[in-house]
């Protein structure tokens, strides 16, 4: 009896990836978070917070992962896994700007990764959406730590670097774009 093989879409083969890569991210913060609780460069309270937050992202990427290996296969399932992770992307990079020290934290680089993320979806609204949620939670994360912790900067710097990253996820969401519409439409 010959076996029905099943054509994977794109989008159900990028999730997958997506969420394998992934689990490299966690694997990477969590040597550093050894690394620097070894060498007591940060406080006990955050080393229990990032084990915590990566915690966290290490569940939704295996619930994603394992969901978009073994059952789900449509597309609207795929996107919606993507949407997940991304989301939860966000909310990490949100984490590592704010324990960071805010403006001055270098974690600002993380928003790259649900903006490549969702370029799997091959759509310009995912990605310029996903570079909006970017800017709002960069936005809300920096000011909240600027007006908790007000001595640590000036408001005019806090301003330019959240319109200085906002544009940043902008120009980074439509380079993408550049390379996903040259894919979909080589000819163009």
């Amino acid at each position: 009896m010959a076996t029905k093989k099943t054509t994977l879409s794109p989008l159900h083969i990028g999730t997958v990836r997506v969420a394998r890569i992934h689990l490299l991210l966690v694997l990477a913060f969590a040597i550093q978070i050894i690394f620097y609780d070894a060498w007591h460069l940060i406080t006990l309270e955050l080393v229990m917070q990032r084990w915590i937050a990566i915690a966290a992202l290490l569940v939704v990427t295996i619930v994603v992962w394992y969901l978009a290996h073994t059952t789900v296969r449509g597309t609207l399932g795929n996107k919606l896994l993507l949407w997940a992770l991304i989301i939860a992307d966000i909310v990490f990079a949100s984490f590592c700007v704010y324990s960071g020290r805010g403006m001055a934290s270098r974690a600002v680089a993380l928003y790259a990764i649900p903006l490549i993320a969702s370029a799997i979806m091959l759509s310009r609204a995912a990605l310029l959406g996903t570079a909006a949620l970017c800017i709002a939670a960069y936005t809300a994360t920096a000011v909240s730590y600027f007006v908790i912790n007000f001595n640590e900067g000036y408001k005019i710097e806090l301003y330019g670097e959240v319109a200085f990253y906002s544009f940043g996820f902008i120009i980074v969401a439509l380079l993408l774009w550049a390379v996903v519409r040259t894919k979909k439409h080589p000819h163009q």
